[in-house]
């Protein structure tokens, strides 16, 4: 059985600290390192776009592929709604195809099945951990079958010899899962398709606010230090008309909503001058260095864990991560409890209603025991002591009663 600390909370040294950052924040650091990186980065290929999110991105390369009413799409059981809902968007039906053990798509499964009305698979780098690719675009050339290569959590790393994102027609990724910036997508272009469609300016209102939220977010959680009375003052005059939360504010989620309603938001809009001008500036090498460190890290941390273990404890040599896939055997209730204390933690477990028991999927059993733990460039080493720490106190298993009561 496991126990759940609830004491934790109301320890004194967690209560005085800055909220853990789930993704990167903005800090006098991040400036540091070279402009270039020691593996290549999806930002650089030709064809490259920037758009306003990740789930954008697949909704436009969706519509320059034509999809509608009528076609279907296959995707990943293992999945995040929002990798469905632009399918939803233009009227197109998702079929979900089970994974093998490494990830990757289970084409024999795919085999059994009529595709005749697929037009398009969408392939995903979970974790930032680079798929092979070159079989999966062999059988896409084969049927005719379009390939999005999903690379929202792989904007470094290398494929089968190749920079992700330049073995799909048309690939996406999300800059905010590796740059510090509260927007932005890109869509790379492969396959020569001319329509990209004309994306609208983001108002003036919109540019202030990109760029205020960039530094609130640093001041947040404890970065940029010396801009907090500066910050406090700004919102004091601008009010926005409403109340204003607290600059330390941690994450209060529990867990998942039940709704799968998604709003895509500006889907066809320019991304703002200031997370641009972030995701071109930001030195790449840090951010490569600094992800592989921490994944490390957490790989020795729970190398010999009673409770969980490393889903991939070798990292490739070829991969920047976006999270550290822990494996825990009986994540719940602690998941919850985790996402109660503010602990930068995800879990794919709101799966579109339409999934379906397959056998020898691993992507149903991933949705459930695969905490994606974050291990971007701008934790440090104080809150990944944090992390392990409180992980293992949530999920530390009880001492027996006599009785044999938890």
């Amino acid at each position: 059985m496991l126990t759940i600390l609830s004491n934790l909370p109301h320890q004194p040294a967690l209560a005085k600290s800055p909220p853990i950052p789930r993704l990167p924040v903005l800090d006098w650091q991040t400036f540091t390192g070279p402009q270039s990186s020691s593996l290549p980065c999806l930002l650089n290929l030709s064809g490259a776009e920037f758009t306003n999110s990740g789930r954008a991105s697949i909704l436009i390369a969706l519509e320059m592929f034509g999809i509608g009413k009528g076609d279907q799409v296959l995707v990943p059981t293992y999945h995040c709604p929002t990798m469905i809902t632009p399918i939803i968007k233009v009227g197109a039906e998702p079929i979900f195809y089970p994974l093998n053990d490494d990830g990757s798509a289970d084409l024999r499964w795919i085999e059994t099945q009529d595709i005749s009305r697929v037009r398009v698979i969408l392939a995903a780098h979970f974790f930032g951990l680079p798929q092979a690719m070159a079989e999966l675009r062999t059988w896409c050339d084969t049927r005719k079958i379009r390939l999005i290569e999903d690379c929202a959590h792989a904007l470094f790393g290398i494929s089968d010899g190749r920079p992700v994102g330049n073995w799909g027609d048309l690939a996406i990724a999300s800059l905010t899962k590796f740059l510090p910036v509260p927007e932005g997508g890109c869509l790379i272009n492969n396959s020569g398709l001319p329509n990209f469609p004309l994306l609208s300016k983001p108002t003036a209102k919109e540019q202030v606010k990109a760029a205020f939220d960039i530094v609130h977010a640093g001041v947040n959680h404890g970065r940029l230090k010396g801009l907090r009375s500066t910050l406090e003052f700004m919102l004091s005059l601008l009010k926005f008309g409403r109340k204003q939360a607290p600059l330390i504010q941690a994450d209060d989620g529990v867990g998942s909503s039940n709704s799968l309603e998604f709003n895509l938001g500006p889907t066809h809009q320019k991304l703002t001058g200031a997370c641009r001008w972030l995701a071109l500036q930001t030195p790449r090498q840090r951010i490569v260095e600094g992800r592989r460190q921490q994944y490390l890290f957490f790989a020795q941390a729970f190398q010999s864990c009673e409770f969980a273990r490393p889903l991939v404890a070798e990292l490739p040599a070829d991969a920047a991560p976006y999270v550290f896939p822990l494996w825990v055997a009986d994540p719940d209730p602690g998941y919850f409890e985790l996402r109660r204390l503010g602990f930068p933690v995800s879990r794919w477990d709101r799966l579109w209603p339409d999934v379906s028991h397959i056998t020898g999927d691993v992507g149903q059993e991933w949705s459930h025991h695969i905490l994606q733990l974050a291990c971007h460039q701008d934790l440090t080493p104080d809150e990944m002591r944090r992390m392990v720490a409180m992980i293992k106190s949530v999920y530390s298993p009880t001492k027996r009663t006599s009785k044999g009561e938890a």
